[in-house]
């Protein structure tokens, strides 16, 4: 059972610790304040980041969104491991037009000071995409094609194994859920891409955008995020994003390929001039992580 494997992947990982091996250039001190150095001095090998969005429209239908994600890494030595959860709820008038839960955890293994080897395990419950859930893990290698001090890009290629449970949905006039009827599960064989970019624009704004693509013979899953912070003071920064979902081959009665999310929240960093807490970006830029 793949939640079991999953699941035992990530006591093991966790029990080994949060690690990430990462030695790329951080930002020019020069440009740092000294409240940024302080607040960096204490993370020592860890890096953390929580975030929280919520909007609330009230008229003669009433629209309530909101969402929330947390990620860390630790770096130990040669070994890093990241790990992160994120929600998403939404309802429109009673209803509810949106929920998902995510979680990845993933180690990397410095080879050089450009070159990784990565393994990695995800598991997402969205109950509007088609599919009741879809839980993956892979391994492969990794590159930092960019390493400088406003600019970070790394890509990672691998192989891994997917499992997804596809569902027929039903769904009312305001896109809730009437009825699900469960397929047969399906286990693929699949081939995942991931390409992280990082790039301050001035010292409090920063751009970053995440790429993962999941190619199997049942399924094509494609996740982009993209966000754009400024820094509001040493911990705090707000963030506007977009999250981009698409399955090429979701099952009958899901009409929607696509689902875009746009978020704008607040985030809380426990920042690390070597360390990000997300996944792909081994090096803050300008001294701030954004999710």
């Amino acid at each position: 059972m793949l939640k079991k494997t999953m699941a035992a992947v990530g006591i093991a990982m966790m029990l080994h610790g949060f690690a990430q091996a990462a030695d790329t250039p951080s930002a020019d001190a020069g440009t740092a304040t000294d409240a940024d150095s302080k607040s960096q001095a204490p993370a020592g090998t860890w890096a953390a980041q929580g975030q929280l969005g919520l909007i609330v429209t009230s008229a003669d239908t009433t629209t309530k969104s909101g969402n929330a994600s947390f990620n860390a890494a630790h770096i130990m030595g040669p070994w890093t491991l990241l790990g992160g959860v994120a929600g998403l709820y939404a309802s429109t008038g009673g209803y509810s037009t949106q929920q998902d839960l995510n979680v990845n955890l993933q180690s990397d293994l410095a080879l050089s000071k450009r070159t990784f080897w990565f393994s990695t395990a995800r598991w997402d419950r969205n109950l509007f995409t088609g599919f009741a859930y879809q839980e993956s893990v892979a391994t492969g290698g990794g590159y930092n094609f960019v390493q400088s001090p406003a600019t970070v890009l790394a890509g990672e290629l691998g192989v891994g194994f997917r499992r997804e449970q596809p569902e027929v949905l039903t769904t009312g006039p305001v896109g809730n859920v009437l009825t699900r009827q469960l397929q047969p599960v399906q286990d693929d064989a699949v081939l995942q891409a991931g390409l992280n970019y990082s790039h301050a624009i001035t010292h409090t704004t920063k751009l970053v955008n995440s790429l993962l693509v999941q190619y199997g013979s049942s399924d094509t899953t494609t996740t982009d995020n993209l966000s754009l912070q400024l820094q509001v003071d040493a911990t705090l920064s707000l963030a506007v994003g977009m999250q981009l979902v698409n399955n090429t081959a979701p099952p009958p009665g899901s009409a929607r390929h696509t689902d875009t999310v746009m978020t704008v929240n607040l985030v809380y960093a426990l920042k690390n001039p070597k360390l990000s807490p997300t996944a792909g970006t081994t090096a803050v830029v300008n001294g701030f992580n954004l999710p």
